[in-house]
């Protein structure tokens, strides 16, 4: 695995769970909006940390056994390194549990990665309408939605989340989001828009995004809420 850095502490990114979150270094997409630029080319480190050997980040594991129940997975992507399975693995081990964040742009590496019974939480951001990831650097549309299907299908706790630049989705493209995840919880995320990939590209998040889509749609779906 390729690190790009680790936060050692956080009480937000896993429901439930004291856990730190290690960044997996390098992204096939190009989002405006990213506001981890430094790790899509895999060779620079966020700031709020160093790049780190995987020996080094589970000597932190083990030396914060006491203090962390659980390991979010984020990047970057992490379902573009193919030895992510056994990396899961290697954490469950030691009695951790592992949230995955993932843009579900690579299911077959997803799937192998959830049949190691290891992850208890997916969150898979769904960056616009399966017809538009072109725009993003990655003709995707058909993996991404079947990334849906298969975590819709394992039972998992999951949410998948979608931020509101409306040059990249707009408000009438979350009828299509709504369908596609079905039941499952779709979180819209309001857009940061300090230190971006694209500052002159990106879109501020409606004042009210639930209200905007609404509007656009007829009725806001049920599934969907609001998070800043």
């Amino acid at each position: 695995m390729e690190f790009g850095g680790l936060q050692r502490t956080t009480l937000s990114d896993f429901p439930g769970r004291v856990a730190c979150a290690v960044f997996t270094a390098g992204c096939n997409l190009r989002c405006p909006y990213c506001h981890n630029p430094e790790l899509i080319d895999g060779n620079v480190a966020p700031s709020n940390d160093s790049a780190l050997p995987e020996d080094e980040f589970f000597a932190v594991l083990d030396d914060r056994e006491a203090v962390i129940d659980g390991v979010v997975v984020t990047g970057g992507e992490p379902t573009l390194h193919a030895d992510l399975p056994h990396f899961v693995s290697r954490i469950t081990d030691r009695g951790l549990d592992v949230k995955l964040d993932t843009n579900g742009t690579r299911p077959a590496v997803l799937r192998e990665t959830l049949d190691t019974g290891g992850v208890e939480y997916v969150a898979m951001d769904l960056k616009t309408t399966p017809d538009r990831y072109g725009e993003l650097g990655a003709d995707a549309g058909e993996a991404v939605e079947r990334s849906v299907e298969l975590i819709r299908a394992t039972g998992i706790d999951h949410e998948f989340r979608t931020t509101f630049d409306p040059g990249v989705v707009s408000a009438a493209d979350f009828e299509t989001l709504g369908e596609l995840v079905g039941d499952s919880r779709l979180v819209v995320q309001s857009v940061d828009t300090a230190t971006v990939l694209c500052p002159d590209r990106v879109r501020e998040t409606p004042v009210d995004p639930l209200a905007a889509i609404g509007d656009a749609v007829g009725e806001c779906p049920s599934q969907i809420d609001h998070r800043e």
